[in-house]
């Protein structure tokens, strides 16, 4: 009874964030993902409430995501066309925000004499959370450390990154994808697919290509 009250709560929620999240103009501090984010999180820290029943209770939503990010093939093949127009404009952006997107967070917790375990955990920022710790765990780093910054990174690109993209004049949908799914993963890839067919497409692409470049070259580099 426990496990389907949580997996009743979490669709729930959800469904009600969504729905407030549209009917609001699509209001940043109100988006789907972090508000029940939130919302669990406080309950389960200041609750007796035991993670593992939650983790059993919505291993489903594992299963889904990675059906859902497998069904993304679908608006890649349709839109690959577009994609590979400017095979160099988008391997030298995707290499740059793999660069970049690592190397700040790198950069910041050698600059605050960070241990090697917590710079290590950082390396993997930029990559969808499964990846992230399978490849942390083996170099010494901290799967947990690694866990909540992918999260983190993928909820602020998922909040700010179009706003920000087309601040700074970046309105093409190939180059907000790439962008948006190179620093944000999974949650910058599902909130393109929010925007466009293509720029959804984009971001499969970039999140698929960074992670695992990043899965193989790392521990070279690493090691």
């Amino acid at each position: 009874m426990t496990e389907f009250f949580w997996f009743l709560s979490v669709c729930g929620l959800y469904g009600l964030a969504d729905i407030l999240y549209r009917r609001s103009g699509r209001k940043h501090f109100l988006h789907p993902v972090m508000l029940p984010t939130i919302l669990l999180v406080s309950v389960l820290h200041f609750t007796s409430l035991e993670y593992a029943v939650f983790e059993r209770a919505t291993y489903v939503f594992d299963v889904l995501l990675m059906a859902a990010v497998a069904a993304l093939s679908v608006p890649l093949y349709r839109n690959f066309s577009a994609i590979r127009r400017n095979p160099v404009a988008i391997l030298s952006a995707l290499v740059g925000g793999s660069v970049a997107g690592s190397g700040s967070a790198v950069v910041v917790a050698l600059w605050a004499k960070a241990s090697p375990d917590v710079v290590t955990s950082l390396y993997v920022k930029s990559i969808t959370t499964p990846m992230a710790v399978a490849v942390v765990e083996p170099l010494g780093g901290i799967p947990a450390i690694s866990a909540v910054v992918v999260i983190l990174t993928g909820l602020i690109v998922a909040l700010i990154g179009p706003s920000v993209l087309r601040m700074v004049g970046v309105d093409h949908q190939v180059a907000q994808g790439i962008a948006m799914g190179t620093a944000g993963h999974a949650l910058g890839m599902a909130e393109s697919i929010r925007h466009s067919d293509l720029m959804g497409a984009a971001a499969a692409f970039a999140m698929a290509t960074n992670g695992l470049l990043t899965a193989l070259l790392l521990p070279l580099l690493l090691g």
